[in-house]
């Protein structure tokens, strides 16, 4: 459990994938995320650690995933914009720069909405959104290094 999403591995399954990026592979994994909150008994202070998970509704859920989503396309776009003036200005100067320049990215991610296929068990009409969840890749290999986590916004880098 993160600091405020659960995380789950799961398969992406697109009729008509793309080609590249998320969604791009037959039965592609990832990690399927969800925001939560946390429940705490009657009577237990805010503190405690005795508390459950509790999932919102999907009304309160659905601004939160969506910008989350929103930040990362933003962010993704903005380190491409960062990378092209970079390789311009090494591109325009006779010596290359005194120091390497790190190649970061931003996870892949997408939104994933679950629609209600309407039935007499349920209230929810066709067509009605009735879960939300933020879907990443999932990273493998050891050359990967995590330099910003939600903890804690320093740098790490150590």
């Amino acid at each position: 459990i993160g600091s405020f999403k659960t995380a789950q591995q799961g398969w992406l399954m697109l009729t008509v994938p793309p080609s590249s990026g998320l969604g791009s592979r037959a039965s592609h994994k990832v990690i399927v995320k969800c925001p939560f909150h946390r429940v705490y008994p009657q009577g237990k202070p805010a503190s405690s650690m005795d508390y459950k998970i509790g999932r919102f509704a999907p009304a309160d859920e659905l601004p939160k995933l969506f910008r989350e989503a929103n930040v990362l396309y933003w962010a993704k776009a903005l380190l491409g914009l960062v990378y092209d003036f970079i390789d311009h200005a090494i591109a325009s100067t006779p010596d290359p720069p005194p120091f390497n320049i790190p190649c970061m990215r931003f996870v892949e991610a997408g939104l994933a909405l679950c629609y209600s296929q309407g039935s007499s068990k349920t209230r929810l009409k066709t067509g009605t959104t009735h879960a939300a969840f933020l879907l990443e890749e999932v990273i493998t290999g050891e050359d990967f290094t995590k330099f910003i986590h939600n903890m804690d916004p320093n740098p790490l880098l150590d």
